[in-house]
């Protein structure tokens, strides 16, 4: 099974409705990089129209691209991803940050081919992956992007819905019946968009035997009550491939076993660059928490290795599994 790291590249403060937007978080990236190197693993950055504006991460990304070392990808974000309207939730970083989804359909084909324009023009090459930001992702929004060259998404949360998550109105999409099995988007043309799912287990086998019980397990008063009786003895299910300060690298090794167990050729892990940033995001407030995560993260790639699996950015791992053939299926 091939492995792709997968990163969120994006404003050190997302949530902070209509203050600038600032960018600090690109200072800490080059540990995380030389960690990624020394295992062969090759990062797929997912950039926002503000980090490509940043002249220091155009430097390192440049550089890493460069030496075939990183891929380089786009990750809209409608709040910074010119162009934009004055329309409640459609301005610059307005209060209510729409997801990609509710965006409507001639703006959001603007700004796919700015931002797309945007990294070509940093880079000297056509970003071919993509994720949506807030995982907004739609039909719509996936025939722009095959429309405007790009062959890979990853965007669909597999168990996951977004759809009492506040937006612009209305919630997010619900990808609660989606598994990790990679498709290719119907009608985003020929061949089609490809979508490698973000991998999304749960890891508990009961669940397998009595699918019905996931969703009790999930419900808010059960969660509660687990909380209090088994602290951190179980944990919440499903489990994302992704390095949160609740996982230890033996959680990551079950997410992959599991994906494994699954059929699945590929599994996408997903994290944002503000997490290498002590204070950049909650789940690392501090030096010491973002040196464990470091660490989590090298004993899982070397776990990895030592299973038989390879390392792969986001379009090659696409365009592998497509080579075996995908089902098309609507979003």
């Amino acid at each position: 099974m091939k492995l792709v790291v997968s990163l969120d590249v994006e404003a050190d403060n997302q949530w902070d409705h209509g203050r600038p937007l600032t960018t600090y978080n690109v200072r800490h990236w080059e540990p995380f990089q030389e960690l990624c190197e020394l295992h062969g693993v090759l990062p797929t950055y997912l950039v926002t129209s503000e980090i490509v504006e940043d002249e220091l991460a155009r430097n390192l990304l440049s550089n890493w691209l460069a030496r075939g070392a990183a891929e380089i990808g786009a990750h809209l974000h409608p709040w910074s991803t010119p162009p934009f309207a004055e329309t409640a939730g459609l301005r610059f970083n307005d209060g209510s940050h729409a997801f990609p989804s509710q965006v409507p359909d001639d703006l959001l084909r603007e700004k796919v081919a700015h931002l797309s324009a945007q990294i070509s023009d940093a880079f000297a090459r056509a970003p071919t992956a993509f994720r949506a930001g807030r995982f907004g992702f739609d039909g719509r929004l996936a025939r722009h992007l095959a429309e405007a060259g790009f062959i890979v998404d990853s965007s669909v949360t597999p168990l996951v819905s977004w759809r009492d998550t506040r937006g612009m109105g209305t919630g997010g999409p619900d990808f609660s019946p989606f598994s990790i099995e990679p498709f290719r988007v119907r009608g985003s043309g020929d061949p089609g968009l490809i979508e490698l799912p973000v991998t999304i287990m749960q890891t508990y086998r009961v669940f397998d035997r009595f699918p019905g019980l996931l969703g009790l397990y999930r419900w808010l008063p059960v969660r509660a009550v687990r909380k209090i009786l088994l602290g951190s003895w179980l944990q919440a299910q499903p489990m994302w491939l992704t390095p949160h300060p609740n996982y230890g690298p033996k959680d990551l090794a079950l997410v992959w076993r599991r994906a494994e167990e699954a059929g699945a050729r590929v599994a996408v892990m997903m994290f944002h660059s503000s997490e290498l940033m002590p204070g950049g995001s909650p789940f690392r407030p501090a030096p010491q928490s973002v040196r464990e995560m470091h660490e989590c993260l090298g004993s899982f790639f070397a776990h990895v290795r030592s299973q038989g699996g390879t390392f792969a950015g986001l379009t090659e791992a696409a365009l592998d599994v497509a080579a075996a053939g995908l089902r098309v299926r609507a979003l």
